[in-house]
């Protein structure tokens, strides 16, 4: 457990940007006159100031300053444009020249389907749709469908079809990626656990018909909304959630979503990445805005993505992918003497994240989505690069993706054994969350542990059930205190106005849905027992029990709502982004040796290991030398072969 409480940690995992901390800031200043001049008009009238909420005054957005940027692409200042080359923007910016924004950090969620705020504006989702305007029926509460759908009494047991752990933390480290919807800012004189609640609070307080072993009655989880800004197309007041990091499949998870988070990252000499002892990330310098362990600050990275150190399977591929790019900026620069720094960087840069478009698109989604829908969404298509298709997230992918029900209960070590591997050290996930210091232990060896752990190791089964360690320990702290993580997706959901499942379940064709019969089709007998001892109607499904209900699609993780989901914004990455590693940024010999990589020989490239799995996705694969897998041969990228 750690000294910082559960609400910290809850803050520092959803930290905003500084360019959304700054639009918060100049809401919140403008929330506090709005407060002064109640307080001044009224006399403290409780009644006058309990209308003002209700009217969302305390809660209210700004417009996004982006519906009124002008961006010129045809500019080259508005490109990452050296020698001649255009690289990414940092930003995303630009990357389609039609729509500067598409993509961009700090864009707007996509939205699928009309808003379902309470009152079409922010208030969240509260309704069922039993109930009517003049008498309205509540919507089960967070938790008890937590209790009632989620629950398990024993550490869920492992999958049967083989999908190892190193493929749930690669799913991490990729939504890191792409999508972070930050928090609201919130003062630090507000309890949004007590009576004084404003703005952006999202206090879940335990009912009596919640209450069971863990949290008692009167429990409040300090739980925050999200940032909105108005939509730029709506003038009804609508309030939409943004994505602070870029959409892309960009490695911004490794060099930030702005060029002022790359220049912190970067060290300026020969193309290399920031590192400390034993080719760890750099010490962070303010480490109590990292959801790490601050009782010990040595042990807090800087990341591309603040997130880096939630969880040491998350910190172990973010430590992976900088030693990769520090170990091919080391390569370039050895056989183009004539190179600048800046030079070796962008092309680096470029070339990590071909890797991960290449890796996620030939090994994580293969396990992922079935083979059906894999074509049915043309994700193994040529590539042709669309300018007309919008890759910025779709804010119900934000909440499908989210597989948290594959969390493991234990966090392995693994060394070898002989010509096997055994583990050789296990700890409750509770206790590693906000541990990047386990990638220290035995001599700096836990980090080639960890990665043998969760390849060695499986997941959990792809089900409803979600193991104690996210479902009732998130972040625990000494006093006690933590977050129920299906509780918070749920909520989240209603928070973000997110239509119910069954409408999504339609607009994918998997079959519309008027009573409880008709999840036959996607959902077990018992599943449809425990939805409907807590729902109303199955219309009032929230969309990510919908979906992690569901039963999976041949071999895949995936049911066929979150399915389509899920392929639809990844189709959307790859024929929207015209960086992508298969368009002509790279030549052919080139486009060759990037083909040639898997995820296997990256980690055996910057680990102290000599085998890995053929497949790393999948416990049943063969391990084998590392020498026996394909090597990029990086000489393509030799001035010559220009």
């Amino acid at each position: 457990m750690k000294k910082r409480s559960a609400a910290h940690s809850m803050r520092a995992f959803n930290s905003p940007s500084k360019r959304t901390q700054q639009l918060s800031q100049t809401l919140d200043e403008e929330n506090k006159e709005m407060e002064r001049i109640a307080k001044l008009v009224t006399g403290e009238d409780k009644d006058f100031l309990r209308e003002l909420r209700e009217l969302d005054i305390f809660a209210r957005a700004d417009e996004d300053p982006v519906c009124s940027m002008s961006i010129d692409c045809s500019e080259s200042d508005n490109r990452n444009i050296y020698d001649g080359t255009e690289y990414r923007t940092y930003t995303g910016m630009c990357n389609n020249l039609e729509n500067f924004s598409w993509g961009m950090a700090g864009i707007q969620h996509l939205r699928l389907l009309d808003n379902a705020y309470d009152n079409g504006r922010w208030n969240a989702r509260a309704d069922s749709v039993t109930g009517t305007n003049r008498n309205p029926v509540a919507l089960p509460t967070s938790r008890s469908v937590s209790n009632a759908v989620h629950t398990t009494s024993e550490t869920k047991a492992d999958n049967d079809v083989g999908v190892s752990l190193a493929l749930f933390y690669f799913m991490q480290f990729i939504d890191h990626d792409i999508v972070k919807t930050p928090e609201g800012t919130v003062r630090d004189t507000i309890d949004c656990c007590g009576s004084d609640t404003r703005a952006f609070c999202m206090p879940i307080v335990i009912e009596e018909s919640d209450n069971d072993d863990h949290f008692e009655t009167g429990y409040c989880m300090d739980a925050r909304r999200s940032f909105t800004v108005l939509d730029c197309d709506d003038d009804s007041g609508f309030q939409n959630q943004i994505n602070d990091i870029t959409a892309y499949i960009d490695a911004s998870m490794i060099y930030g979503s702005s060029e002022d988070e790359a220049d912190t990252l970067r060290s300026n000499v020969g193309g290399y990445l920031k590192t400390s002892t034993a080719d760890f990330m750099p010490e962070a310098a303010d480490p109590d805005d990292l959801p790490c362990d601050v009782d010990d600050p040595s042990f807090c990275f800087e990341a591309g993505d603040t997130r880096a150190n939630v969880h040491p399977g998350l910190t172990t591929y973010h430590t992976i992918f900088v030693r990769e790019h520090n170990r091919i900026a080391k390569y370039l620069g050895a056989i183009n003497d004539d190179w600048s720094d800046e030079r070796i960087f962008q092309e680096t840069r470029k070339i990590v994240a071909a890797e991960i478009q290449h890796v996620t698109f030939s090994e994580m989604l293969p396990a992922v989505l079935d083979t059906d829908t894999v074509s049915a969404y043309g994700l193994y298509d040529t590539y042709s690069y669309n300018s007309t298709q919008d890759a910025s997230i779709i804010q119900a992918f934000s909440l499908a993706y989210r597989y948290h029900n594959m969390m493991p209960a234990t966090l392995h070590m693994t060394e070898a054994d002989g010509s096997s591997y055994i583990n050789t050290g296990s700890h409750n996930q509770e206790d590693a969350f906000e541990s990047p210091s386990f990638l220290f232990e035995h001599n700096y060896k836990g980090v080639d542990q960890i990665s043998l752990g969760f390849a060695f190791n499986s997941c959990p089964y792809a089900n409803r059930l979600m193991n104690d360690a996210a479902r009732n320990l998130l972040f625990l702290d000494d006093n006690g205190d933590s977050f129920d993580l299906a509780t918070l997706n749920i909520e989240r959901g209603r928070e973000w106005g997110t239509p119910a499942y069954t409408e999504y379940r339609s607009l994918c064709g998997v079959g519309d849905v008027t009573d409880w019969d008709d999840l036959q089709s996607t959902h077990t007998d018992d599943v449809i027992a425990a939805l409907q001892s807590v729902y109303d109607d199955p219309r009032d499904i929230d969309l990510w029990t919908g979906v992690v209900t569901e039963t999976t699609v041949g071999t895949s993780i995936s049911g066929p709502t979150q399915s389509c989901l899920v392929a639809k914004q990844f189709a959307n990455l790859k024929y929207g982004d015209r960086f992508w590693y298969e368009s002509t940024v790279f030549s052919a010999d080139q486009l060759t040796e990037i083909k040639k990589v898997t995820l296997s020989r990256i980690l055996c490239d910057n680990l102290d290991i000599s085998k890995m799995p053929e497949e790393i996705f999948k416990t049943s694969s063969t391990w084998v030398d590392c020498s026996s897998f394909d090597a990029m041969d990086l000489s393509q990228w030799g001035t010559s072969k220009k």
